[in-house]
């Protein structure tokens, strides 16, 4: 058996920028891309401050894939209640996903897929999660926006 080709961070995040971006429908509008630090990627829709996240913890050997909120203290404990009040609708589509505040006032609803290294198949199960985590939590954010 073959094993996964190894790849270079930018690699992987470009892969993966590139194959959720083909996995969506343009109804949900232009997807924006940014980059992190090192092994990070972030896309969002009209709030870069509320985005979907790919972050390779080497340490732990995880990636991790999820919706961060990373606004004012007051609108990231806004959507953290918005969400924990839909988690039964969000777990029907992402069963694995955990919704938590986190570091500076910001929480994240998230999961994280076994990566000891970034590698083709990391990158498939990864362009399939992050698409699975915009498709179900896009519209979502959208209903959380016009709140």
């Amino acid at each position: 058996m073959a094993s996964d080709t190894t790849l270079a961070p930018a690699e992987f995040f470009s892969g993966l920028r590139k194959g959720v971006k083909a996995q969506l429908s343009s109804e949900l509008g232009s997807l924006n891309t940014g980059r992190g630090r090192g092994r990070l990627l972030k896309l969002h829709y009209d709030r870069p401050e509320f985005h979907y996240e790919a972050w390779h913890h080497t340490g732990d050997g995880r990636l991790e894939i999820g919706l961060h909120f990373e606004g004012s203290q007051s609108e990231n404990q806004a959507a953290f209640e918005f969400f924990r009040a839909r988690m039964i609708e969000i777990k029907a589509g992402l069963p694995h996903a955990e919704l938590e505040p986190w570091d500076r006032g910001w929480s994240r609803l998230y999961e994280t897929l076994p990566a000891t290294q970034l590698d083709d198949g990391v990158l498939d199960a990864a362009v399939e999660l992050m698409a699975a985590y915009i498709v179900t939590l896009q519209p979502l954010v959208d209903s959380f926006a016009k709140g």
